[in-house]
């Protein structure tokens, strides 16, 4: 199976991405992202060698994910970092009780 290249994706799906999904979470993002590409949660476990049970409650919002996690599953669906990075640090700091904007550039 081919997976498309992030490379190949415009920066404006990206920023559409952004608009689409500024209120979301990182785990609904997930599985919307997950499901319009049609892959089962089941084949997205596989790809990240993990349990499906455990992508569940990413997905469900049971468990957050850090930065590192974030770029893998963001690779294993075969998009740009930029927006899982983004949302899973938000997803962070809301945990915490902080309300900050996240905003992420390359450098």
């Amino acid at each position: 199976m081919t997976i498309k290249r992030a490379e190949h994706k415009s920066v404006r799906a990206i920023e559409a991405l952004k608009t689409m999904w500024a209120k979301e979470s990182f785990g609904t993002f997930v599985r919307s992202i997950r499901e319009s590409d049609n892959i089962s949660q089941a084949e997205l476990a596989r790809r990240l060698d993990v349990s499906r049970q455990f992508l569940n409650a990413i997905e469900a919002e049971r468990k957050a994910v850090g930065v590192e996690f974030a770029s893998r599953i963001a690779d294993a669906l075969g998009y740009s970092e930029e927006l899982f990075l983004e949302l899973a640090i938000r997803d962070q700091l809301l945990r915490a009780g902080k309300k900050f904007t996240v905003t992420l550039k390359a450098g």
